[in-house]
């Protein structure tokens, strides 16, 4: 399964939130496709990205913003 993780250097959610995803995803072996918010905008305006960050997509759900890893481990499971 491939998670695609769209988020911005600048952007301090997205720092948080990202050692915490990885970690889940490692350990459910879910590979993870960045895409940076600045940079990406193809791919920004395709998923319909806001200015909300950071924004996790799996199939037709999303994960936007901070999240525990108990709720992280949930949005991967479903």
């Amino acid at each position: 399964m491939k998670v695609i993780r769209i988020s911005a250097i600048w952007c301090s959610s997205c720092l948080i939130m990202k050692s915490r995803f990885n970690e889940v995803a490692s350990e459910l072996n879910i590979d993870i496709i960045d895409y940076d918010y600045d940079i990406d905008t193809d791919m920004v305006d395709k998923y319909n990205v806001t200015d909300i960050l950071p924004v996790y997509i799996k199939g037709d759900k999303r994960l936007v913003g901070e999240h525990t890893k108990e709720e992280i481990r949930k949005f991967l499971s479903d």
